[in-house]
């Protein structure tokens, strides 16, 4: 008996592929207006897609976490600047429910579709204030900021001769503004806007402290029960980083696959020689191999919170190392199948060579940078703990 994976066949899903033509299309527009089109957010509020992993208290899916990676990974090899907004804004819808009840009604409660952008890093700076915590900075790369109403920054503030960090969670109307400096080469669809703050007081309870958030330790677990908001935080997030870019990586092995097998189909035929074969079969290999140690590794940490188990150490220390095995990996079978494509590759008109451009521009976030994942995870290796874990 054939075993199905019904994850597979999820609603979302199935409407991203039946509506392929139209992505492939919309990312076009996307790319010329430097954010997703307008066509592009039509669909993903039609099919769902922002809400997959969004808490179902408030209109969302809350599905199995593998139909989020593989919406990503669909989006990626269609339109590429929609899969890396996805992945990075529709995390969020999951990291929302993190939080208070009362933080999730402030954002939901009037309307359950809006959406979050971020930017994480520690570019912010707070004082602790009558009332919360006074916020100021500038953060770069918040990818599909023009269509989001909140947004999460990180930030820094000395409290009892310590250094905190927080995820502030911000309000668009009153607390942020979103100043285009967007003119990129690769990923130009994806809208990565800067987000300003000057001086605005943040309450404590849209302030969520980072130790506390790796730890799980948060008070979303009080309302949002299932075991989609056990799964560690890391371990979860570095998939929507990812999983684009291993579709992105896909995009360019299968259309150059297609240019080869036109010609390989032709009268006379004509194959490749046999450098370009092996060339063709080790990026195809390499785009595999990070598709499966994402999917794998969240399979697992799904399978424990399911039982109601914690997620071991291994998975989570593997899902930190196999983050950046998948992107060196998923750039590595993009660049050798780019490099074999031909002259079709290159030109201007052609996708393949957006699609390159696409892979490597996500290959420069900061997440993706390996010395201090493989570090840390030889130091679990060696002694059984990950101190820096995630």
């Amino acid at each position: 008996m054939t075993r199905v994976n019904t994850w597979q066949h999820h609603p979302v899903l199935n409407g991203i592929r039946a509506h392929e033509a139209e992505f492939r299309a919309a990312e076009e527009d996307s790319n010329r207006e430097r954010k997703l089109s307008a066509r592009t957010v039509e669909l993903f509020r039609e099919i769902g897609i922002m809400r997959v992993i969004q808490p179902a208290r408030y209109g969302g899916f809350e599905a199995d976490p593998r139909v989020f990676n593989e919406a990503c990974h669909l989006l990626g090899q269609y339109a590429p600047a929609a899969g890396w907004v996805l992945g990075v804004v529709g995390v969020h819808q999951w990291n929302l429910g993190l939080f208070s009840d009362r933080v999730q009604q402030q954002v939901w409660g009037e309307d359950d579709g809006v959406w979050l952008s971020a930017s994480y890093g520690p570019a912010g700076r707070a004082v602790p204030v009558d009332g919360g915590l006074e916020l100021t900075g500038r953060w770069s790369f918040s990818s599909g900021s023009d269509h989001c109403r909140w947004a999460l920054v990180g930030g820094m503030s000395r409290e009892d001769d310590r250094m905190v960090y927080r995820h502030y969670l911000i309000e668009r109307d009153t607390e942020y503004d979103v100043v285009d400096v967007w003119h990129a080469s690769g990923l130009p669809g994806s809208g990565s806007n800067d987000i300003v703050v000057e001086k605005k007081v943040i309450p404590y309870e849209r302030a969520m402290d980072t130790a506390d958030l790796y730890a799980l330790n948060v008070p979303g677990l009080e309302v949002n029960t299932g075991p989609l908001f056990r799964i560690p935080w890391y371990t979860l997030f570095v998939n929507a980083i990812s999983m684009p870019m291993v579709g992105m990586a896909r995009a360019i092995v299968d259309d150059t696959c297609a240019i080869f097998r036109e010609r390989a189909e032709a009268t006379p035929p004509k194959m490749p020689n046999q450098a370009t074969l092996v060339r063709l079969a080790s990026a195809d290999a390499y785009a595999d191999v990070a598709y499966t140690a994402l999917q794998q590794n969240l399979t697992e940490a799904w399978e424990a919170v399911q039982a109601d188990e914690p997620v071991p150490m291994r998975v989570r220390s593997n899902a930190k190392r196999d983050h950046i095995l998948a992107v060196e990996s998923c750039v590595r079978a993009g660049n050798e199948a780019y490099a074999i494509a031909g002259p079709r590759a290159i030109h201007n008109a052609g996708r393949i060579q957006q699609v390159w451009r696409d892979l490597n521009a996500g290959n420069h976030h900061a997440m993706n940078l390996p010395e201090a994942a493989w570090s840390q995870y030889g130091e679990y290796l060696v002694t059984g703990n990950h101190v820096a874990l995630i």
